[in-house]
């Protein structure tokens, strides 16, 4: 009797050797759990994923269909980045994202959308895809959209050539926060003769597939 009470205490000596080890060795884990920053999530989306298209036409849909109750030309390519003024401010001026205007108290995401965009700015992609089964936009060649300072007559053969279009928008890349939250991208707008401007849009994802417009920044204008 005394050989197995010996043994029995031997293996409640053991099994409370293994059961501070396997509680030290939890407590060891959660302290590093607790420590360890939260890994963002990646986005490393290309250009003309799903979500880059649901941003082109969110931004096409509710601000230019919306307002002009007509249908918008969208252009081919996405904005070329390159400047041919005689002098030329930095891209991220150019383009309205020198600021954090769209930060609303989380800059973080802010630069992470900002950065992403830069990043992406050259060169331009194929964007036709916008207009796939959207009945209010309609597919223009960026070469047929008529330029700074295009007359009258330009206009009208434009309308003419793309269902009597309000206008045509070229939009930039889109760059998107590591959360995948934030999305933001910059816009022309092209109208008339002295039509139209440029802005800067930023954008919260809703669901998975859909965005809505968050802030916008009127970058210039060319309205007389």
């Amino acid at each position: 009797m005394p050989k197995r009470a010996n043994v029995v205490a031997s293996l409640s000596r053991l099994s409370m050797r293994r059961l501070s080890a396997t509680i030290a060795a939890a407590l060891l884990f959660a302290a590093a759990c607790s420590r360890a920053p939260h890994a963002p999530i990646a986005t490393n989306l290309p250009s003309d994923s799903p979500r880059a298209i649901a941003v082109y036409r969110t931004v096409a849909e509710s601000i230019y269909v919306s307002t002009t109750k007509r249908v918008v030309a969208v252009a081919s390519t996405s904005l070329d980045s390159a400047c041919v003024a005689v002098t030329c401010a930095e891209l991220a001026a150019r383009w309205g994202v020198e600021t954090l205007w769209w930060a609303r108290g989380d800059s973080s995401e802010a630069r992470d959308a900002r950065a992403d965009l830069l990043a992406r700015a050259a060169p331009p992609f194929d964007v036709r895809v916008v207009t796939l089964g959207q009945a209010m936009l309609l597919e223009a060649d960026a070469g047929d959209v008529p330029s700074e300072g295009a007359t009258t007559q330009e206009w009208i053969r434009f309308r003419a050539a793309h269902a009597d279009a309000a206008g045509a928008v070229r939009m930039s890349p889109v760059g998107f926060s590591r959360s995948g939250r934030t999305a933001v991208t910059f816009v022309d707008w092209r109208c008339g003769p002295t039509c139209g401007h440029t802005i800067g849009v930023a954008l919260t994802a809703t669901s998975d597939t859909s965005w809505a417009i968050a802030e916008m920044l009127l970058v210039s204008s060319r309205n007389r």
